[in-house]
């Protein structure tokens, strides 16, 4: 019986511990991220009929249906941000990986190589990046390659529309090598939790580094594929030089439709929570199997 107490004991102390830990967090939660967002969704819901008051009263769908039926702008940005985030996400995924496995190799000057490659994760964020990568919050390309990749000489003996396919496939490439720091670093976590154990019987009964890869490595790195899916999807749609986040700034604080600037938000957010549903739905059963297993 006094065993079963203090075992309670311990348990319920554990647990006060984990509370306090995590209690900065709850707070912060509290107190900057659930009123912000139930302020949000009561203005996209309203109208601010007082603007020193800050006054709202119930217009029901009307924000909603301004970006469904009379926004020009509001499903194309959706559509070229969408785009961008499907073709880049698995290129990153699988450089991110390809990297990690190169990375997880016994050669000279592993942590050198981790460094560089990381180095984009610490640099790589706000006006620094802009700077580096010529980015301009403004432009609605990014064009990073111009006059360093591809010489000015070759440029003028192309034409304007495979220079710009050209410019563009560069400019993607260096955008993915930025963005793949945080994801390599994941996946070489995931590939040193792996058991040498399975690769020693694997290479016992003769089989190749492809067919380790292929039969080892891939599906007991499915949980560590979803979780970098998911960051690498949030980290792309909520990027500072994302179309549609430029757009919702606009129209907060250039032209002041606050109410409507509120309605797109609370709609982009809704198309991203389905894009991860549906990365959840295909990935979700394989990696609970992995678990399990």
């Amino acid at each position: 019986m006094k065993t079963m107490r203090k075992g309670l004991s311990f348990q319920r102390r554990e647990w006060w511990y984990c509370v306090l830990f995590v209690s900065p967090w709850i707070i912060g939660a509290i107190a900057f991220f659930l009123y912000p967002l139930y302020y949000s969704l009561r203005l996209s819901f309203g109208t601010i009929i007082n603007p020193a008051t800050q006054e709202i009263v119930f217009a029901g769908l009307d924000n909603f249906r301004i970006a469904f039926l009379e926004d020009a702008r509001f499903f194309p940005i959706l559509l070229s941000v969408s785009k961008d985030t499907l073709i880049n996400t698995p290129l990153i995924i699988a450089f991110s990986l390809f990297i990690a496995i190169l990375l997880n190799k016994e050669i000279k000057g592993k942590g050198l190589f981790r460094s560089v490659f990381f180095l984009p994760v610490i640099l790589g964020t706000g006006f620094v990046m802009q700077q580096l990568l010529g980015v301009n919050i403004n432009q609605d390309a990014v064009e990073v390659a111009r006059g360093i990749l591809l010489p000015e000489k070759l440029v003028k003996f192309l034409n304007p529309s495979v220079t710009r396919l050209i410019l563009d496939f560069l400019s993607r490439i260096t955008l993915i090598l930025w963005k793949s720091g945080v994801q390599i670093i994941i996946f070489l976590a995931g590939l040193q939790s792996i058991p040498s154990s399975f690769y020693e019987a694997a290479r016992v009964d003769a089989a190749t580094e492809w067919e380790c890869f292929w039969f080892i490595s891939l599906p007991m790195l499915v949980p560590i594929i979803l979780l970098c899916s998911v960051f690498t999807i949030v980290s792309s749609f909520l990027d500072t030089t994302n179309e549609m986040m430029n757009y919702i700034n606009e129209l907060n604080f250039q032209w002041s439709q606050v109410e409507y600037s509120a309605a797109v938000s609370w709609l982009y957010f809704m198309f991203v929570i389905i894009i991860l549903v549906v990365l959840f739905v295909i990935l979700g059963p394989a990696s609970r199997r992995v678990k399990e297993n």
